[in-house]
């Protein structure tokens, strides 16, 4: 129930005309942007045959997978989640 009262005060109604606008990315900066990807493997906002097209389309130095994790891996896993991304900071 702490969970909900929680997700309930800090989402935030996110604008839909960012994601409509294209974007052109270059080498030299974006590119330069060590990049890794979390997919969450029971995401119903995002499914993982998008995921994966999106991965595909720009792939990530490398991909972790979150079993039983949803759209906001940060309450459904959270310690998952903080495993995670702790093993990517090694990584830089």
């Amino acid at each position: 129930m702490q969970d909900i009262a929680l997700a309930s005060v800090s989402m935030r109604s996110v604008p839909f005309a960012p994601v409509l606008e294209k974007v052109s990315l270059s080498d030299l900066k974006y590119g330069s942007v060590r990049r890794f990807y979390i997919e969450t493997l029971e995401d119903n906002a995002i499914p993982i045959s998008l995921q994966e097209n999106m991965i595909n389309a720009n792939p990530p130095e490398k991909v972790f997978r979150l079993k039983g994790a949803d759209h906001s891996p940060f309450f459904s896993k959270p310690q998952a989640l903080h495993k995670l991304l702790v093993e990517i900071s090694k990584i830089l």
